[in-house]
């Protein structure tokens, strides 16, 4: 089994959901909604509390709140935890704040060092209790910091110096100016990031809410409070290998723990771990470094075994970075002295190249890398995707951009957008803005939005004619939509506007959204133009990048809106609004990663922690100066200070977390290393190169300026499209390709790309490939509840060995039922509908649940491969015979009923077709992943939830599977991966629309894979 950490977590919260039964439903909670509870929590404080201030009408702290509450979560502590911490803490605190405190307010000189010597064994023979094991006391971090302080006072020709550092280290003044120690200034923030952490855990849990960093935390106590399951994870999981070590936080060092501290192996369990200190750069997401140097410490039997030999760069480049990364203090070199890691370098490499390079201007500097890269383009035979331009910063990679383009330059890059900042974005908002307001009666705002609708084209209203309609309203004094109505070019879209005002009041939203967008049509008089204009046949072929930036963004928006938790329980287009200007306000991003260009042919443009883990042949790193590398780079400090033994603060401002960052991006390059600064900034600001580049093995090469009179224009053109900038023409193939690299194959798109009916592959290009966002139907949200309700009977099952009672499962179906966007009279008439069908399927079947019984069994982590296809999938419920070693997989349907496989109307036939090829799907997901391959399926069974005609609940089962069956779908799965990968969508419109059809195209695309 291979995962990250948090696919592990995943992995066992799916495995094992008995375990996890009271979350089972909860939902991702995104940051507006924390946002809204954190500023909720500080409203119900006393005024006096210190993380309640306020400016500008809002609070200063709820960003250092959220991100301090995140750091106690990748630290896997529950708020008990951290006050009991706290409160260890806090005798180390008040006893040696007093010694230290009576020594510093005295002019620190040779005597300093005895005073201090004096009170160190007082300091260590603090009765601090240590709540957590494996945790590392205050008591023991101040005690071990002194001692070393004495040490260096020592040694140091003025003794002074070490101790003064010490005292700046740890020492403050209060309000009175006595010194004190600065974690005792940091108590009464914490004490109150202890409270509101306590009323966010419970309103978050009341709100069935979770959000990312729960994952890890939950998995953590889960294995802690219940044996069994740490017994039974430490028995499957036996021989335990990490990779990248130096980037694990608390809590997943909490998880390896729990899963290598069985008595049975004492302190030698079967863990390997791979790591490099001086390659710990993800400081941001709570990683500790200590971790290695603590990991002796935890296993006494560790043997160290130093890898020195490297195959990747030249001995240069290798010297260049170890320059570079010996001036690191937090360092195994430095805690263990008999430790040497020097590199020897193995690459036979012709040539190497390390340079240093200085120009005048920035403009200088991306004019330099540009053509430097051109010419190893043009002299060399480097292919493209073997240079890497590597940057700390995203705006950095952004203005050189268009200097790359401007030479014809392929690259390769990963752009963040802001969303609310779409073109797309903001005229769906512009629309909705008027569409509510003239449904509300808010005339004037209407008048006042309307002009700047009607004048972007993707209305498709002339200039002529919103000029024609200005013109009248302001002459009669009339409203523009009063004008709008009368005249010939916008009539129709005026009476829209009106008819979709009146549907807004009533609907939900994400059927509204379908409408405004054109995805559906009030009646059949209108459609509106903003699909066709943004995403039609003409806008792709014309600007495919744009088209997929649009794209990218609407799909943002809508699944963001689709994730929150609004306060009522169907959202309307008012809510959209409100939602939106609730980010603006709070200033949340909502953002989308958009791809450009091709990793194979482009030069890749990274941030120096995208590049981790890869290599070049050539890498440029841009921006060597002390302002972005050095110690001079700044960042906003939090307001809130952990205390320094738990050591949770995310350090990516840390001087040497930026040190490490760099030796990262200087050892991506094989055989050519080149850095560049400019002398002075955009702003003609003196800018200094990093500190730990003065080097006298690398001297610095200036370079001249490359600008003139006559290009000072395009410099400012530079300058000013760079962050807007025109990126490279794609084509369609260039967007599919990086979706396809992490594609798996559903049940669902077999179907969807075999179903000539409803489109076949061109349908699935634009459902599965593009995703084009649009609203779950009334009936699949109905199934939905439905599915949900069965899923936690199943569970509850599991977790207890006993059944739910009924009247319970149709509270879990209502209350999922109201979680979906339904009318109020689609919600009364579901609501009666699943609670009879679930009464009835209840009696049929509710006996056979069994604790033995998987639900919503989840095979993205299991490696199902059918030769180069990957699979995934969820199902249902799967029933394992551990004798026979056979396996039943049962699979609800809310539909109407089937009672055989061929017979029946047209639409039964495709169903039942469709049906039975999801059932042999879900025996290969079976036969060929990780965990269940020693186990056939044997039978698969479709239970439909809903009653028939006469009132029964129907079982249609699937069985005696003949293998020359399974043999054809297995090759169709094949072939239609092959023409997913390749791009390659036949065009089925010739196709008849009905079973024979489908058949008739599956056998050809069969016949197709045998030739």
């Amino acid at each position: 089994s291979v995962f990250t950490f948090h696919a592990f977590g995943t992995d066992i919260m799916g495995r094992y959901r008995e375990y996890f039964y009271n979350g089972a439903d909860f939902s991702a909670a995104d940051d507006l909604a924390r946002h809204r509870i954190i500023t909720d929590i500080l409203d119900s404080l006393p005024y006096d509390n210190p993380l309640r201030s306020k400016m500008n009408d809002r609070y200063t702290h709820i960003n250092d709140i959220l991100s301090a509450i995140s750091d106690l979560k990748r630290a896997g502590f529950t708020d008990a935890e951290f006050n009991a911490l706290l409160d260890a803490a806090e005798t180390t605190i008040d006893t040696a704040g007093k010694l230290l405190g009576s020594i510093f307010e005295n002019r620190i000189s040779k005597a300093t060092k005895t005073a201090l010597e004096n009170i160190l064994p007082q300091i260590e023979s603090i009765d601090e209790s240590m709540p957590l094991e494996g945790a590392i006391s205050l008591r023991e971090v101040l005690a071990n910091s002194l001692q070393h302080t004495i040490n260096e006072a020592e040694n140091h020709e003025k003794v002074t110096p070490p101790i003064t550092a010490w005292k700046n280290e740890w020492m403050t003044r209060d309000v009175n100016k006595n010194q004190i120690l600065k974690a005792q200034k940091s108590l009464p923030k914490l004490r109150a990031l202890h409270l509101i952490y306590g009323l966010y855990l419970r309103e978050m849990e009341r709100n069935e809410l979770y959000d990312y960093d729960d994952m890890i935390m939950q998995v953590v106590h889960a294995m802690e409070v219940y044996d069994d399951l740490r017994y039974d994870l430490q028995e499957k999981y036996q021989y335990i290998m990490v990779d990248e070590f130096q980037d694990t936080n608390m809590a997943q060092m909490r998880i390896l723990h729990n899963l290598t501290n069985n008595p049975i192996v004492e302190d030698s369990p079967n863990i390997l771990v791979v790591g490099d200190d001086d390659q710990a750069i993800y400081g941001f997401q709570g990683a500790e470094v200590s971790n290695i140097l603590n990991f002796q410490h935890t296993y006494p039997k560790t043997t160290n075994i130093t890898l020195i030999d490297n195959y990747r760069s030249t001995q240069a480049i290798l010297d260049s970075a170890r320059n570079v990364i010996i001036q690191g203090t937090e360092r195994l070199e430095t805690h263990l002295p008999e430790l040497n890691k020097a590199l020897t370098s193995h690459r036979k490499s012709a040539t190497t190249n390390v340079e240093l390079v200085s120009t005048p201007t920035p403009h200088d500097e991306r004019h330099w890398v540009a053509t430097s890269i051109k010419s190893i383009l043009a002299d060399t035979d480097t292919p493209p995707s073997e240079i890497a331009i590597i940057a700390r910063k995203h705006a950095d990679l952004i203005s050189l951009i268009s200097y790359l383009t401007e030479l014809d330059i392929p690259i390769s890059y990963d752009r963040k957008d802001n969303v609310l900042d779409d073109e797309a974005v903001i005229v769906l908002e512009k629309i909705s803005e008027v569409i509510h307001a003239l449904g509300v009666g808010e005339y004037s705002r209407v008048n006042a939005l309307l002009p700047e609708v009607i004048s972007h084209p993707a209305w498709s209203i002339e200039p002529t004619a919103a000029w024609e309609i200005g013109i009248t309203a302001y002459r009669d004094r009339k409203h523009w939509l009063e004008v709008m109505r009368e005249h010939s070019k916008t009539k129709i879209f005026a009476q829209w506007l009106i008819a979709c005002s009146a549907q807004a009041q009533h609907l939900p939203l994400e059927r509204m959204m379908d409408i405004i967008i054109g995805n559906t049509s009030i009646d059949d008089s209108y459609t509106s133009p903003y699909k066709e204009y943004f995403f039609g046949a003409n806008a792709h072929k014309e600007d495919m990048s744009t088209y997929s930036s649009h794209l990218k963004n609407l799909s943002a928006i809508r699944s963001a809106l689709q994730k929150h938790s609004f306060d009522i329980a169907t959202p309307q287009l008012s809510n959209f609004l409100d939602f939106i200007d609730a980010c603006r306000v709070s200033n949340t991003s909502i953002t989308s990663m958009r791809h450009i260009g091709d990793d194979a042919s482009g030069v890749q443009l990274l941030t120096a922690h995208g590049s981790k883990g890869l290599e070049f042949n050539h890498v440029f790193i841009l921006n060597t100066t002390d302002a972005m590398w050095g110690e001079k780079a700044n960042g906003k400090s939090s307001s809130i200070s952990f205390l320094p033994h738990l050591r949770l603060r995310r350090n990516n401002n840390d001087y040497d977390e930026r040190l490490r960052l760099f030796f990262v991006a200087m050892t991506r390059a094989r055989q050519g290393l080149h850095m560049s600064f400019a002398i002075d900034n955009d702003t003609s600001k003196e800018m200094l190169l990093a500190a730990f580049l003065h080097d006298d093995t690398l001297p610095v090469h200036a370079q001249p300026a490359s600008t003139s009179k006559q290009n000072t224009t395009n410099i400012a053109e530079h300058l000013w499209y760079a962050p807007i900038v025109n990126v490279p023409q794609i084509t369609m193939e260039d967007y599919l390709l990086p979706i396809l690299k992490d594609y798996k194959l559903s049940a669902t798109h077999v179907n969807r790309f075999i179903d000539v009916t409803t489109g076949g592959p061109q349908r699935f290009i634009i459902d599965t490939l593009l995703r084009f966002p649009s609203a779950k139907s009334a009936v699949a949200g109905y199934g939905t509840a439905i599915h949900a309700a069965l899923q936690r009977a199943h569970d509850h099952v599991r977790s207890t060995g006993s059944l739910l009672p009924e009247e319970d499962i149709l509270h879990e179906f209502e209350k999922h039922l109201d979680k979906q966007e339904l009318t109020d009279d689609e919600r009364r008439d579901f609501l009666q509908k699943g609670s009879d069908s679930l009464s009835a399927f209840l009696r049929t079947h509710h006996g056979n649940f069994t604790k033995e019984q998987f639900a919503e069994l989840n095979f993205a982590h299991q490696d199902v491969a059918i030769n180069d296809a990957l699979l995934t999938g969820k199902i249902d419920v799967v029933s394992f015979n551990k004798e026979d070693m056979t396996a039943t997989v049962t699979d609800y349907k809310t539909g109407s009923t089937l009672t055989s496989w061929e017979k029946g109307l047209e639409y039964q036939k495709i169903k039942a077709h469709k049906y039975r090829q999801q059932l042999l799907f879900y025996k290969l997901l079976i036969e060929n992943s990780r965990d269940w391959r020693r186990y056939t399926m044997t039978e698969g069974i479709l239970q439909f939830v809903e009653p028939d005609a006469a009132k029964n609940i129907v079982d249609l089962k699937l069985q005696n599977i003949e293998q020359e069956e399974v043999d054809r779908f297995k090759k169709l799965i094949e072939i239609i991966w092959k023409h997913i990968m390749a791009l390659d969508f036949p065009d089925t419109s010739h196709y008849d629309n009905s079973i024979a059809g489908i058949r008739q195209f599956e056998e050809d695309l069969l016949n197709n894979l045998e030739s």
